[in-house]
């Protein structure tokens, strides 16, 4: 039984990975896929619960150095010309390796698209670039047993680049009617009961930490938004600790802030990095994503409430916000807070395209959404009263993350 400061990390992992997927459509639930695979080949070679549970880690969050569409589709047409996939492999290193509970799964995602004949890479990097192509060549739109002499005809004309024990476990594997079948299936449908390896649960320090690196491919996918997610945490977390709420409640309102924009993982580049004003049906589409950032965060157990938090900052107090239109008693005060502090750090920061509001116009601003309905006007006086504070804090914030942003896509330092 989890305590309340404990969280399940497959749990979390799990749902991350999915959001990931939301960057193509065309990938759907591809880690999952690769996951699955990947686990039952390790399996398969009988190696050790350790390094299983590295592997399946690795497999489930694979990808995540692909931040775009593009990105993640020309991994996928590369079949198993793989040559320039090391770009997407590095940069999930890069996003992992610092952090403890994946260290190891990162060292693993370095290496994935390695060819057996070029490199000594660890062995759960042959067994993942294995299942990503076996994942790759599945068609989900035809039925799956048909389609096995394919694959087996597609990973055996290209043997030289997998690994020899990997490729003798899939192919004791593909004689199982049943591998096939459940590699099309839910991966929560058919894995639980045989990863009790990976029920261990990390604390709400560790949460954080890993929350700020998701943050980190929400929105280094655009330049024009590459810090707002570190920006409405810091501004949360202050005005929340403000109003004096407990030392626990500022954590997940951080956490909350580095994740509310999760959703935007599953809209079009080209409406994020639009230079100007959205049009309706681009707007449309973006008025989508509070609410996959929601369906994510709420298969995590421990963080329902950091998935109203998070959803509701687009939501307004006379109703007329989205995606729910909770209003009134519905919209909690760190539901509210959350979205002041959105609307806070969006009119406040700079933008590659426009400078930031000044003090005296942002608060002008605040004023109005207040009286006309449509934010807390106790909480805007609270801004109003504590702006050089907060601000101070979100301009920290950003710069931290700036850093981070240019250290990470820094050529010189793309591998420690």
């Amino acid at each position: 039984m989890l305590s309340e400061d404990e969280f399940s990390i497959y749990d979390f992992v799990s749902s991350m990975s999915g959001a990931v997927d939301l960057v193509s459509p065309d990938l759907n639930n591809h880690h999952h896929r690769v996951a699955y695979i990947s686990y039952n080949l390790a399996k398969e070679m009988n190696l050790p619960d350790d390094e299983i549970r590295d592997i399946f880690l690795a497999a489930i969050l694979h990808d995540i150095g692909a931040f775009t569409g593009k990105e993640r589709l020309q991994v996928k047409l590369a079949l198993f010309d793989d040559d320039d996939c090391d770009q997407h492999a590095i940069m999930g290193y890069k996003l992992l390796h610092n952090f403890s509970p994946l260290k190891n799964a990162a060292e693993i995602i370095r290496y994935h698209h390695a060819h057996f004949n070029k490199s000594s890479a660890p062995i759960g990097s042959f067994i993942i670039h294995l299942a990503d192509r076996i994942a790759v060549l599945l068609d989900e739109r035809f039925e799956v047993l048909e389609q096995i002499p394919g694959i087996i005809t597609g990973v055996t004309q290209n043997q030289s680049a997998f690994h020899p024990d990997t490729l003798a476990a899939f192919n004791r594997l593909a004689n199982l009617e049943y591998f096939w079948i459940e590699t099309c299936l839910p991966i929560d449908g058919v894995l639980p009961d045989r990863i009790r390896l990976l029920r261990e649960v990390v604390d709400l320090e560790t949460l954080e930490k890993f929350a700020k690196i998701i943050s980190y491919i929400i929105d280094f996918r655009s330049r024009f938004t590459s810090t707002h997610s570190a920006g409405v945490a810091a501004v949360a977390m202050e005005l929340t600790g403000i109003y004096r709420f407990s030392e626990r409640e500022c954590k997940l309102m951080e956490i909350a802030g580095f994740l509310h924009d999760l959703g935007k993982l599953a809209i079009d580049d080209a409406i994020l990095e639009k230079n100007g004003a959205l049009n309706h049906q681009e707007f449309n589409a973006m008025r989508k994503h509070s609410y996959y950032t929601y369906t994510v965060l709420k298969k995590v157990k421990g963080l329902e409430q950091i998935a109203s938090w998070a959803a509701h900052h687009h939501e307004r107090l006379d109703g007329n916000g989205y995606p729910f239109h909770v209003k009134g008693s519905d919209f909690s005060k760190l539901s509210r807070i959350m979205c002041v502090a959105d609307i806070v750090t969006a009119i406040t920061e700079d933008r590659p395209y426009r400078t930031g509001m000044c003090s005296e116009k942002a608060i002008v601003i605040l004023s109005e959404m207040a009286e006309n309905g449509g934010i807390d006007q106790e909480i805007v006086e609270a801004v109003k009263e504590n702006f050089s504070q907060i601000n101070e804090v979100r301009v920290e914030a950003q710069q931290a993350a700036l850093k981070d942003y240019n250290d990470f896509y820094d050529p010189a330092g793309l591998i420690p």
